[in-house]
C-alpha cells in the first residue's frame, strides 16, 4: 500500500475578511498570520508537513497579495506559486483549484497521489499519515467525526446503506435535504486526489467554471459535490477534535495560537 503523498496543492488565495479585526491580520493575508512569535505563519505549517508526508511538488495558489511571498519554509521545503489574479468578489477557492489543475505544470497527471487543502487550518501533521494509508482507490475527504451541532461549518452527510459521502455544506443538518443520511462529520478541507479520479476531477472543475451558477465565485466544495454525485469519493474520518481546527474569525485565530499550535508543534517536522 502506498502511504506516501507526491503533490499538493494549498488554495491561497483568500485575504480573510472575516478576521479583519485581528491586529496581527490588518495588514496581513491570511495564510501569512504568524501562529507564534517565532513567525512561523500557516504556510510554513503546511509546507513541512506535507514534505514530511512524502510530497515532492508542492503548489501555492495565490492572490496579486500573496503570490511570490517567500516564507521560511521555503527554505528546505521548494514550493511554486500559481497566479490567481481575478478580483476577490470575482473568484472564490474553485476557481483557484481549476486554475492549478489546468496549469502547465499537469499537476493532476494520473500518476500522483496530490492533496487539496485550504490554506486556513492547523492540524496535526500525522493527519496526512492518515489520509495516505486508508485503502481503496477511490479520492478521500478527511472528516472529523466529532462535531458541534452548527450552520457555521461545512458537514459531510454519508448514505446510511454504504457510506459513501452523497452531499456536503452549511446549514444541511436536522433538514429534509439530507432525510436518509448521517453526518459522518465536519469536513476539514484536507482532500487526497487519487490517480484513478484525475480526469473525474479536472471535468468536475470545468464543469463548475463553465455551466454552475457561481462559475469563476465556485468554492472547491462545489467541485467536491460533483465527486460524491459521481461516487468517486471515500470518507477517512478521525474522532478527536483537538487534531485540527479551521481558523475562521479572531477568536479562533487566538484559539489556534494559545492551543492548536502548543500542542501539536512538537510533532511538525
Amino acid at each position: 500500500m502506498n502511504a506516501k503523498i507526491d503533490k499538493a496543492i494549498i488554495l491561497a488565495a483568500g485575504m480573510g475578511k472575516r478576521m479583519s479585526s485581528a491586529p496581527a491580520a490588518q495588514n496581513t493575508p491570511k495564510p501569512l498570520l504568524p501562529l507564534d512569535d517565532s513567525g512561523l505563519t500557516f504556510l510554513d505549517w503546511h509546507l513541512r508537513s506535507l514534505a514530511a508526508a512524502g510530497a515532492k511538488e508542492i503548489y501555492l495558489v495565490g492572490s496579486t497579495v500573496t503570490y511570490g511571498t517567500r516564507i521560511a519554509a521555503m527554505d528546505k521545503v521548494p514550493a511554486t506559486w500559481i497566479l490567481n489574479d481575478f478580483p476577490g468578489e470575482q473568484s472564490g477557492s474553485g476557481h483557484s483549484t481549476h486554475l492549478a489543475f489546468t496549469s502547465k505544470h499537469e499537476i493532476l497527471d494520473g500518476r500522483s497521489r496530490v492533496v487539496l487543502m485550504d490554506a486556513d487550518v492547523v492540524y496535526d501533521p500525522s493527519l496526512f499519515t492518515d489520509l495516505a494509508r486508508a485503502p481503496g482507490p477511490r479520492s478521500k475527504t478527511l472528516v472529523c467525526s466529532k462535531f458541534r451541532e452548527t450552520d457555521e461549518e461545512v458537514m459531510v452527510f454519508a448514505d446510511d446503506r454504504d457510506g459513501m459521502p452523497r452531499v456536503h455544506g452549511k446549514g444541511l443538518l436536522g433538514t429534509p435535504l439530507v432525510r436518509g443520511m448521517r453526518c459522518a462529520g465536519e469536513a476539514t478541507g484536507l482532500l487526497l486526489l487519487e490517480p484513478e479520479d484525475h480526469s473525474l476531477w479536472l471535468s468536475a472543475a470545468a464543469w463548475c467554471m463553465k455551466f454552475s451558477t457561481a462559475k469563476t465565485r465556485s468554492e472547491h466544495e462545489d467541485i467536491t459535490q460533483r465527486l460524491m454525485l459521481a461516487r468517486a469519493l471515500d470518507i477517512v474520518s478521525f474522532d478527536d477534535d483537538r487534531r485540527c481546527m479551521e481558523c475562521d474569525t479572531p477568536d479562533e485565530y487566538d484559539v489556534v495560537r494559545a492551543e492548536m499550535v502548543p500542542r501539536w508543534r512538537p510533532h511538525l517536522p
